[in-house]
């Protein structure tokens, strides 16, 4: 037997945070949450770019209890940095964070960002209410 979802049950099932013209701060839909956490705007380019990462992390746990989750849901986070040769400084911010938890799945990769004072960036993906 199979089953239907109108198109308009699919949307009453997606919750959207933070609308703006361009983008939502958070989207979720059936129990999965999606966003991108930045570090506090505006960006610092003073701030390393671990301390970019404890403002970025601070802002995630945040915006996971606003959509019902926390880091202990966190499934799958991808970390960009706007420089590789951090890696190793981020990491110990990211470890520092996650030493309580089973952590998520994760990939780390390299790309020019959106500003030049932002030095890292996140795409987070997590279980939800």
């Amino acid at each position: 037997m199979t089953s239907t979802i109108a198109a308009g049950d699919i949307a009453g099932m997606i919750n959207r945070f933070g609308v703006g013209k361009r983008a939502s701060i958070a989207v979720t839909h059936n129990g999965t949450g999606f966003f991108a956490v930045t570090p506090q705007a505006p960006y610092d380019a003073e701030l390393s770019t671990a301390d970019q990462a404890a403002q970025l992390l601070a802002k995630a746990d945040a915006r996971l209890a606003e959509i019902g989750s926390g880091k202990d849901k966190l499934i799958f986070v991808a970390i960009i940095l706007a420089d590789m040769a951090d890696y190793s400084a981020v990491n110990e911010v990211w470890d520092g964070w996650v030493a309580d938890i089973a952590p998520p799945a994760r990939a780390c990769f390299e790309a020019r960002l959106a500003s030049p004072a932002l030095k890292i960036e996140m795409i987070m993906v997590c279980a939800a209410g």
